[in-house]
């Protein structure tokens, strides 16, 4: 994909006008706990009209966080809102209702929506968004992420764009930006070979990413808005797992550049240099930071099968966080209070979460390699389904996990920039 439409991608975005304000939705009397796991799911009404597409992706939203029960269209007693009046709605059984009405002007789509809390009969956040023609579906996300805020307190998570490795063919994989949801997809390494391990700058406007294009594996970075490939890191020795650090100054990653085995090195990006943190006569890789920046976990099999630790980021202060019988691909939450990571037990993966003390381990689903949303409330996983692995959507208490496609994924980052 060419670097003006990644630009075009990133600049065209949905433009939010506050009509009411989002200082409302905090006394709103329907209030969801996403705490509490395998909770009842609130009836929500979805009057809308408009171009279809805004509808089609806001409703997978709703529908995927795992909160909301969307009521069928078929059961609504009115095919259009009437000021104050909620007995229609709440003879449905509607909590909540949202009443949206978009159109095409020149070359923009315009939705002007306004979320109503049923049960109190009061009006609690009205939004206009406008995008270009053509970009109807980041309405979607915007207003299903707005809905969630409303009645939960959080961020929503659909506004925010994944970044994943994906099978294009035998043999080949290539890096590609999707929509949380599945809907939305466009390739941004064309090797024809393999890519993996892709992770997003802090900023959202670069991905570095593992190649082969070179021969050995090489970790380069692909800047979003020139469309241009910059290699970070070669030479001698096998270039793997880069993790960029919350300021962006810094790109965590592993190398057999000394030895053969796999060390953890540190690259200043502003001066250069570069700095080995491990120093293991075994396999230490995959290091990811902590909110804050300060201290790493990674993988090692030093205490035997690879397990979970972390270390501060000058490489000191090493501590072992897991004890199962094969433990990888950790995640740090972006709350900095959990680390989900991979577990190998009795021939299936689980994912799991402990606390960076090592404290209150638990299993949330089945499946590995695991991703936090920016929220820190939902993970993204993959399983294996059919011939592949797929990614699934779980909430970070547990509870179910839900399938967002059918396509052959490796790792995934999601980008904590709305985009």
């Amino acid at each position: 994909m060419g670097g003006n439409v990644v630009k075009r991608w990133m600049v065209v975005l949905v433009c939010l006008v506050c009509v009411l304000g989002l200082g409302a939705i905090s006394r709103a009397r329907v209030y969801i706990d996403i705490t509490s796991p395998g909770g009842t799911r609130v009836p929500l009404a979805f009057l809308y009209h408009g171009p279809e597409e805004v509808e089609k992706v806001a409703r997978k939203d709703l529908a995927l966080y795992g909160i909301f029960r969307l009521i069928n269209p078929q059961a609504f007693l009115a095919e259009v809102f009437e000021e104050g009046k909620f007995a229609d709605w709440r003879t449905i059984g509607a909590e909540i209702l949202v009443v949206a009405d978009g159109q095409i002007e020149g070359d923009e789509v315009q939705v002007t929506a306004r979320l109503f809390d049923v049960v109190e009969g009061r009006e609690v956040l009205a939004k206009r968004y406008s995008v270009k023609v053509g970009w109807e579906r980041m309405i979607g996300h915007a207003l299903a992420d707005d809905i969630f805020r409303a009645f939960t307190g959080e961020r929503g998570i659909f506004s925010h764009p994944l970044v994943m490795a994906v099978k294009m063919a035998k043999g080949v994989r290539e890096v590609v930006i999707m929509d949380p949801d599945g809907l939305w997809q466009e390739q941004i390494t064309h090797d024809r070979g393999i890519a993996l391990s892709p992770v997003w700058s802090p900023d959202g406007r670069k991905v570095a990413y593992v190649s082969f294009r070179k021969g050995d594996a090489d970790i380069f970075v692909h800047d979003l808005e020139t469309g241009e490939d910059k290699l970070l890191v070669g030479g001698k020795g096998s270039q793997s797992a880069p993790a960029w650090s919350p300021d962006g100054r810094y790109i965590a990653y592993s190398s057999t550049l000394r030895g053969g085995n796999s060390e953890i090195y540190l690259l200043d990006l502003l001066a250069g240099e570069r700095k080995r943190l491990t120093y293991y006569y075994g396999i230490d890789t995959s290091p990811v930071w902590s909110p804050d920046g300060q201290w790493i976990a990674f993988v090692s099999d030093r205490s035997g099968p690879p397990h979970i630790f972390v270390m501060s980021k000058d490489g000191s202060q090493v501590k072992r966080l897991t004890y199962g019988s094969y433990d990888v691909s950790p995640a740090w939450s972006p709350t900095g209070d959990l680390i989900a990571y991979s577990s190998l037990e009795k021939g299936r993966y689980y994912v799991r979460v402990v606390t960076p003390e090592g404290k209150n381990d638990k299993i949330l689903a089945e499946g590995e390699s695991p991703c936090w949303a920016p929220n820190g409330r939902y993970l993204m996983f993959y399983r294996g389904l059919g011939k592949g692995r797929c990614p699934f959507l779980t909430s970070s208490q547990g509870g179910g996990s839900v399938l967002i496609k059918q396509l052959d994924g490796g790792r995934v980052d999601w980008s904590g920039k709305y985009h």
